[in-house]
């Protein structure tokens, strides 16, 4: 498993400390006081995951990455809906970059967490970050071993007062959402192209008796399904 180390704060405290090169940062859309970050050293910082701390759930916060839950944050009745909104909104990429969503929670919040999500319905797919103190070896071996229905894609183990460290699985962190390609319109296209099995080229099926093949003769398009090919006008 690749794994990436991930800085935490507060966005009062981004800036006080040295981010080693290739070391991810998260940071807080929803919070109090100085947790969080501003839109501009979110920007400053592209690909960060995103946190909801909000007590109070609203349809914005269900863009973040990641729920916290813990004290004065969200809470387990936020839990199944956050859950629910935030993968719908992953699929549909309201907010293309958006990651798979993640549970953050203490050791000692996994089952309620979990009973909490079952009980709504949701038996597997939500993803958690675990906070336990540990070496970064432990860490590792952790996430190498995460397993079942929710598994364990970051383990947050050491916490060093203006920032924590986490070690998280990258093909999480990788895979965001993405706007669907939109395909370009019917009128810039144009049909009755066919596939010469004489030179393997295409060419304008119409025209197929006045055409000059590089192969001999006519083309030969009698074994050729119909393309359509865009062009711009």
């Amino acid at each position: 498993m690749d794994l990436t180390t991930v800085y935490d704060c507060m966005g009062s405290n981004l800036g006080k400390f040295p981010v080693p090169h290739g070391v991810l940062l998260a940071g807080y859309t929803t919070g109090q006081g100085g947790v969080p970050w501003t839109p501009q050293q979110f920007a400053a910082h592209p690909g960060a995951i995103q946190i909801d701390q909000s007590p109070q759930n609203t349809p914005a916060d269900e863009l973040a990455d990641v729920l916290d839950v813990e004290q004065q944050a969200a809470t387990l009745a936020d839990v199944p809906d956050w859950a629910h909104a935030a993968a719908s909104n992953y699929a549909t990429a309201r907010r293309p970059g958006q990651r798979w969503p993640c549970i953050y929670m203490s050791q000692s919040t996994v089952t309620p967490v979990v009973n909490a999500l079952i009980k709504a319905g949701i038996t597997s797919g939500v993803y958690i970050w675990l906070a336990a103190p540990m070496t970064q070896a432990m860490a590792t071996a952790e996430l190498e071993k995460a397993g079942g229905p929710f598994p364990i894609r970051g383990i947050q183990y050491l916490f060093m007062g203006d920032h924590d460290v986490s070690l998280f699985d990258t093909a999480w962190l990788t895979t965001v959402s993405k706007k669907p390609v939109t395909p370009r319109p019917g009128v810039g296209t144009q049909s009755g192209w066919t596939y010469c099995s004489k030179c393997t080229g295409l060419f304008f099926g119409p025209q197929e008796a006045q055409s000059h093949c590089p192969a001999g003769g006519h083309h030969d398009g009698s074994h050729s399904h119909s393309y359509n090919l865009p062009f711009i006008a």
